[in-house]
């Protein structure tokens, strides 16, 4: 059989929410939502995602965080080749995350689970840009007749999931009352499924309508930060953390369809699907007590990471991506605290590499919410957030297409101090 072209390759693309980078995640937590400027927290277990040396400026005491976001989106990419806009707005009602911190003087030990790629499902009822070229091509190839590929191209559904989900662990050290120090492991794993449904293919020697596969694989890498408050000025606290690459190597585990070997997935075979390396940078100031201002900056070295496309393990070579983000948190009495932040993201993609799938845009990104102290054991948290993308036209085998999405979000989380006073 004649292998597929690389119009396909981006049938197997993976399934993204909102990325700060290529593929990684920004929304860590459901706190996030309130003020994206997280690089300098220090006050609640969500440093345990976002600024692993605050956890030794955190009060004594154990306490811990269990959150959940709701996230509404639509993926849209219209073809100019048959004048076509294809839609994907599949809500993700399940993104769970967990941290906890247990601090004892100078000592502080920590742990969290969260979402760190990934993390939802992709539904295209009519399939998608990608997914119509690479059918209509091959199609064309068989018959010559251009009538007829269109309409087995127009005639097909995808439905795509990827999660790459985590745990970390590790301990923070307050060298004296100005600095902390902190290290931590990341242990990753990740699951992609793709389904592609076209009922002609079982004519064309698929052995099935279905066309797709599941593919599994596993990471570890490490965190190390460092965070000061009080150094060069009185309520003012700088954070650096870096984030090591995390190499991942995705094995598919079975596939579906007998054609799958023409776009070269082979159960057992590997392709690497590598996190990059992360640089975080904080800086952020009271200005009064209960008035803190922050600013945070976030670096993927996308460029170091090995991505490769499922078919043919063709290199995907992303430039670097960066985001900056300013906030605020307001006590503004002595259970009520209010939040608000905004967030601009410069991606590394290239004209001619993206995802039809899941697109990766630049975006302004703007939340805020509330935290109400229910007891002195029990603090509540009710979040929203809106990610508007800037659209981005997109070249694939030559043909044109314009990639847009939107997404909104809202989250629920409870911290709880089980020992306080």
């Amino acid at each position: 059989m004649k292998k597929l072209t690389v119009a396909a390759a981006a049938i197997f693309a993976t399934a993204v929410l909102f990325a700060g980078g290529i593929d990684n995640k920004s929304n860590l937590n459901a706190g996030y939502l309130r003020n994206a400027s997280r690089n300098t927290e220090h006050k609640r277990p969500e440093a345990v995602l976002y600024n692993i040396a605050g956890t030794g400026f955190m009060d004594d005491g154990l306490a811990f965080t269990v959150g959940n976001q709701f996230i509404f989106k639509k993926y849209t990419n219209d073809l100019e080749m048959n004048n076509t806009e294809y839609t994907d707005d599949k809500n993700v009602f399940f993104f769970p995350d967990f941290e906890a911190v247990y601090k004892k003087d100078n000592w502080a030990v920590f742990g969290g689970f969260g979402v760190f790629a990934g993390g939802g499902s992709l539904d295209y009822k009519d399939g998608n840009a990608a997914t119509y070229l690479a059918l209509f091509k091959k199609v064309f190839e068989k018959t010559t007749n251009q009538a007829t590929a269109n309409a087995v191209a127009s005639n097909h559904s995808l439905d795509v999931y990827s999660v790459t989900m985590g745990e970390i662990l590790g301990g923070a050290y307050q060298l004296n009352d100005n600095i902390s120090i902190s290290a931590a492991g990341r242990f990753l794993h990740s699951t992609q499924d793709m389904t592609l449904t076209c009922a002609p293919l079982a004519s064309m020697g698929n052995g099935g309508s279905d066309l797709g596969y599941n593919a599994k694989g596993y990471g570890f890498g490490g965190i190390f930060g460092v965070n000061t408050k009080d150094l060069f000025l009185p309520g003012l606290y700088l954070s650096a953390q870096y984030q090591t690459i995390t190499k991942m190597d995705m094995k598919f585990k079975d596939t579906t369809g007998t054609m799958t070997s023409g776009f070269g997935i082979v159960k057992d075979e590997k392709f690497h699907n590598d996190l990059p390396a992360v640089l975080s940078l904080g800086a952020g100031y009271y200005a009064t007590e209960d008035l803190y201002f922050s600013i945070s900056y976030n670096h993927y070295f996308n460029t170091q990471a090995n991505m490769q496309n499922p078919l043919g393990k063709a290199d995907l070579e992303y430039k670097d991506s960066w985001e900056v983000g300013i906030g605020c948190d307001w006590q503004v009495a002595p259970k009520v605290g209010v939040s608000g932040g905004l967030m601009y993201s410069k991606q590394g993609t290239k004209d001619d590499l993206n995802s039809a799938f899941s697109p990766v845009l630049d975006s302004f990104v703007a939340g805020c919410g509330v935290e109400y102290q229910f007891t002195k054991q029990i603090m509540g948290t009710l979040a929203y957030m809106h990610c508007r993308y800037i659209n981005k036209d997109y070249e694939m085998s030559g043909k044109s297409m314009e990639l847009d999405k939107d997404i909104y979000l809202a989250s629920l989380g409870v911290t709880v101090r089980p020992f306080a006073k």
